[in-house]
């Protein structure tokens, strides 16, 4: 298996977790961290079946975003094959859901959505990219239901759903099926890496945040507490016991400051206060000559 585009995290999942740890979200805020985070995990998941059970011929391209004219859509995983580009919508429901034409209904009573009219407008709009592109490449569409809890009822055969259980068998299946890899193929491939696009124009906003209104200080690189006894080579969370080097936890917060702030400059004065005057100011001078490169100008000094 060839994977051409590995799967990150989403930049505003990675932004939305990096403020909860220095400011109070709201409850919707909230709401949409922990379904992206969800969605991230079982996409992960997903992956990790994929690499074990498909050692054989394929491309597989994770997080793919495009554009046909002014609409915009989002596929979680393509396999492409020898003759065959399969995509795959990964869900992460867990729980006892009944399928009906047009939703999926929980024990609570609760509708929600039938994935497969999303999987279907999907496909279609990449089937006619494809066609744009004067690309030809049979798509075969699947919704793969990653949580190992999850139980569908009514669920037909001819749905195009995947449950744990089957992964194995479907990934040997295709991969039986499979020749080499053509030029054609990779073509299609290195089209769609191309052609994705880094922000979509649907994405959530981020709430307002500045400087001011975040806190300050080290935070446990397990549990994101601002607790933490510093020594001369360790800092330690009082909330979970987890032990830190200091410049494990300094660098972990010049990262995360350069990621919530990108246009701000890394001066040690300011890494001073980010940090909760948690660090002298020598040391903190100390830890970034030995990581980043030093700039001057007159008497202002920065670190790229």
């Amino acid at each position: 298996m060839e994977l051409l585009k590995a799967r990150a995290k989403a930049e505003i999942l990675i932004v939305l977790e990096l403020l909860d740890k220095r400011m109070t979200l709201s409850s919707s805020e909230k709401q949409y961290m922990s379904t992206l985070s969800k969605g991230f995990n079982g996409e992960v998941l997903f992956d990790s079946y994929m690499e074990k059970y498909f050692p054989t011929n394929a491309i597989v391209i994770n997080d793919v975003s495009l554009m046909l004219s002014s609409t915009s859509f989002q596929i979680d995983s393509i396999m492409l094959t020898s003759d065959t580009l399969y995509l795959y919508e990964v869900k992460n429901y867990k729980g006892d859901f009944t399928n009906r034409i047009t939703h999926f209904l929980t024990a609570a009573g609760q509708e929600i959505e039938n994935p497969v009219n999303q999987l279907s407008r999907t496909a279609m709009l990449l089937s006619k990219l494809l066609r744009k592109w004067n690309l030809t490449l049979p798509i075969k569409s699947f919704i793969v239901f990653i949580h190992p809890t999850f139980i569908l009822y009514e669920a037909k055969n001819t749905d195009p759903f995947i449950f744990p259980s089957q992964l194995k068998y479907h990934f040997n299946t295709v991969s039986h099926q499979s020749g080499t890899i053509t030029n054609k193929v990779y073509n299609v491939a290195e089209k769609l890496i191309k052609e994705t696009q880094k922000e979509l124009p649907y994405q959530r906003q981020l709430p307002c945040y500045s400087f001011e209104l975040l806190k300050k200080g080290l935070l446990c690189s397990q549990c994101g507490s601002l607790d933490l006894t510093i020594t001369t080579k360790k800092g330690e969370c009082r909330t979970c016991g987890k032990s830190t080097s200091i410049s494990v936890l300094f660098l972990s917060q010049v990262e995360a400051f350069k990621t919530l702030f990108p246009e701000s400059l890394i001066t040690s004065n300011l890494m001073y206060e980010w940090c909760g005057k948690m660090l002298t100011k020598r040391r903190i001078a100390t830890l970034l000559n030995a990581t980043f490169e030093k700039t001057s100008y007159g008497k202002s000094t920065h670190y790229l």
